[in-house]
């Protein structure tokens, strides 16, 4: 920090404080100022499932803060966070706390209230970005995989699970919906829009938290499947003897496409309200659902099968988590083998089972973007039946013409 300049009468003040001193009013203290912290989270993140971020599970993982002190902007590459590293923000008793305990800077560069007259010559704010949930240090495998160091911006590296039960959501911290605004110091009013990282705070005029809204800076990607049969949309009637039941659902990028990332780097310093930052490399991302890898059991082989009810074809609920494709469309391939079999006891081995083997290409977003963060996608699979019709006629005896036959002829 810069040296402050004091009044002789603000120096004597200094040396009478006491501990007691720290609650008392901000304009007339001068006592050091804890950083404390606070969060918000939408109402739409409150619907869990395995694998999803809610604030119920916020509090139990925590998250992880980096902070500066003096001036950086959004987006900026190569700021080091010299006040916190990966510092854990935790949740034991109904407050958030960590340790060790930081404090504001003093200098506000004014006059800060009546009865006070310290000034500086000098403006120290603080820079506050957030990550969820929060690990020690990071690990080769899936989900987060890299942290990187105190000497370099913060970014979280992250590579797709295929299982969704071991999927991620990452998290990330932003200004609340209204924007986040308090009266600073100095009787300002310091504003941070909406989504956008917190960056150069003043110290605050009273006990003021550092708030984040944590948005997720994945795209969630749900699959579920229904039968349409005898039409074109889902539903109609399938009969009681046929049961259809699902091998296998495959999500992979097209072999010229290579649109779906496998891993990527997430800035936490966004530059855009409410986007992501991420640097994705593009990869063979290939995710299987199947007998042995979370296929919903229900939908298989010994399960009720596909109805022509729409059923989550995951496993307990569950979820892919991807690395989102802002700037391209998202284009991937989908191939689903499903059995159809009908019970009939008067063939060889009393059922009749046809194995389906479908693939489609599936386009999602505009051109501009594919995949988008925060945002929750379906991919709903109709698997359409027509059932084989037999219709039947008597054909009109074709007529010929006569054969005479004399017996005998007559003369």
């Amino acid at each position: 920090m810069k040296k402050i300049l004091f009044f002789a009468a603000t120096a004597m003040l200094f040396a009478a404080c006491t501990n007691d001193e720290v609650n008392a009013p901000q304009a007339t203290k001068t006592a050091p100022q804890a950083v404390a912290f606070d969060t918000y989270m939408s109402s739409a993140t409150r619907a869990g499932a395995p694998g999803v971020m809610t604030t119920t599970t916020l509090q139990t993982t925590g998250f992880g803060v980096f902070a500066w002190q003096g001036a950086i902007t959004p987006g900026y590459s190569d700021a080091a966070p010299n006040f916190m590293y990966n510092e854990k923000i935790s949740y034991p008793s109904g407050a958030w706390t960590y340790s060790p305990l930081k404090y504001w800077p003093n200098e506000t560069g004014t006059d800060r209230g009546a009865g006070n007259t310290a000034i500086s010559t000098d403006v120290e704010g603080l820079s506050f970005l957030a990550y969820a949930p929060y690990v020690a240090s990071a690990s080769a495998g899936t989900g987060i995989t890299s942290i990187s160091a105190n000497t370099a911006a913060p970014t979280i590296g992250y590579t797709i699970a295929t299982k969704p039960s071991e999927s991620v959501d990452l998290l990330w911290g932003v200004a609340q919906p209204t924007g986040f605004s308090y009266t600073d110091v100095t009787s300002g009013t310091t504003t941070v829009n909406a989504g956008m990282p917190l960056l150069n705070l003043k110290k605050p005029a009273k006990e003021q938290k550092i708030k984040f809204l944590f948005k997720h800076a994945l795209a969630r990607l749900g699959v579920s499947v229904v039968a349409a049969v005898d039409q074109v949309a889902a539903g109609g009637k399938l009969d009681d003897a046929t049961k259809i039941y699902v091998t296998s659902i495959v999500i992979e990028d097209g072999a010229a496409t290579k649109t779906l990332p496998t891993t990527g780097s997430l800035n936490l310093n966004n530059t855009t309200a409410n986007i992501a930052n991420w640097t994705a490399s593009a990869g063979t991302l290939s995710l299987t659902l199947n007998s042995s890898n979370e296929l919903s059991t229900a939908i298989q082989t010994g399960g009720t099968g596909v109805t022509t009810t729409e059923q989550n074809a995951i496993k307990d609920g569950g979820y892919f988590m991807l690395i989102p494709t802002q700037g391209t469309k998202a284009t991937f391939d989908v191939t689903i083998t499903y059995d159809v079999v009908t019970t009939d006891a008067k063939v060889s081995g009393e059922k009749v089972t046809t194995t389906n083997v479908i693939k489609k290409t599936v386009e999602v977003g505009d051109g501009t973007n594919g995949f988008e963060n925060n945002k929750a996608y379906n991919l709903k699979l109709i698997l359409g039946l027509t059932s084989v019709k037999l219709d039947a006629e008597v054909a009109d005896w074709e007529i010929e013409a006569s054969t005479d036959v004399d017996l005998p002829k007559n003369m």
